[in-house]
């Protein structure tokens, strides 16, 4: 499987500059059609549709800065006796070889830019790196909710499937929020893949696993930015805690059960709170504000969250009691209309009203 992985990647690379022409079949519709692609010479054939399958999945997801490449492929092959083998793999092009050229030109300028930004901001470990790089993503992309009306999305908006679509135009799906904060982390030397499931209504859906300090963790970029508003109730989960809220499909690769807390983002800035008092609660609340956050995003047990929800939505007593504590420094509470709520995971976000 190496040698063929191999085979497509050096194809792609050099074909890049490339057109040609591939004929795609269609063994359920019985059809045929052109499309403009590659042809790869395995060096290894395979020897069942399902190998096929898993080398195209393997390549696809390992590699989203090849966003050009469609959803799209065929196998051609021979039989020797009584076995068949495939020799041949054939993929599809979104773009022709001067849009890829151009698009990807694009596509490294908006990394460069993401770059710059997160060596200015100096991070100091890999939980840091992929939390600037995360909030940052969400900063730059929305969610490309047209999707939802039409009958064959990836057709009509096939960019809003890639990390070109979420890094470049601002507008992406599930996959390409996941696709684009795989490709930010893989030039950041983080290890980052995508995870398959569905959501609890049984809609597909995706987001990604990292690797942080040695540890897996899930990380679903598109649910933390609920309504172009950045939350992290989705920041480096156990696998039971993402099992609370989402499915895992079965034929995942190299999906690893995770079991660490430790860079869980409310652990990590020490946000998870466990206590009543709101005399702590706003203190903690007004040390974000010293910091010069905008957003302040709390987790709560679930014995403690309701009363903090309370606390929190009585927008007068909080800025009263996290002032006390900001009055030394000449400094307010800012003000609050909106906050985000995740009962699932005892979360409450505030956003700066501006």
């Amino acid at each position: 499987m190496k040698t063929n992985y191999g085979d497509i990647y050096s194809t792609v690379k050099d074909g890049f500059d490339r057109d040609e022409k591939v004929m795609i079949s269609d063994s359920v519709l019985k059809t045929q059609r052109e499309h403009l692609g590659l042809k790869v010479e395995l060096s290894r054939p395979l020897k069942s549709k399902k190998d096929a399958e898993l080398l195209y999945t393997a390549f696809i997801w390992d590699n989203p800065q090849f966003f050009f490449i469609g959803n799209t492929y065929s196998y051609e092959g021979y039989r020797a006796g009584n076995t068949d083998y495939y020799n041949v793999f054939c993929l599809v092009y979104t773009m022709s070889a001067g849009e890829r050229k151009t698009a990807s030109a694009r596509l490294e300028n908006a990394i460069a830019q993401m770059r710059q930004r997160l060596f200015a901001a100096n991070p100091k470990d890999e939980f840091e790196t992929e939390l600037i790089l995360h909030d940052r993503l969400l900063e730059v992309c929305s969610y490309e909710d047209r999707v939802s009306s039409v009958e064959d999305p990836a057709a009509l908006y096939p960019t809003a499937f890639t990390a070109y679509g979420a890094l470049v135009e601002g507008r992406a799906v599930c996959e390409g929020y996941s696709r684009a904060m795989q490709l930010l982390l893989h030039r950041s030397g983080i290890e980052c893949t995508l995870v398959s499931g569905k959501d609890q209504n049984n809609v597909a859906h995706m987001w990604n696993l990292v690797t942080i300090e040695g540890y897996n963790y899930h990380l679903d970029p598109t649910w933390n930015d609920a309504e172009d508003r950045i939350n992290h109730s989705y920041f480096n989960l156990t696998t039971a805690e993402i099992l609370l809220s989402h499915q895992i499909d079965e034929d995942n690769i190299g999906i690893d059960t995770c079991t660490s807390y430790s860079a869980n983002y409310y652990l990590r800035k020490g946000r998870m709170l466990a206590t009543l008092k709101r005399e702590d609660i706003a203190r903690v609340i007004a040390d974000a504000v010293i910091a010069g956050e905008n957003i302040i995003d709390l987790r709560f047990t679930k014995n403690t969250f309701a009363g903090a929800r309370l606390f929190i939505s009585n927008r007068a007593q909080l800025t009263r009691q996290v002032n006390v504590h900001l009055k030394e420094r000449g400094l307010k509470m800012w003000n609050y209309k909106d906050y985000n709520v995740n009962e699932i995971y005892c979360t409450l976000t505030l956003y700066k009203q501006h």
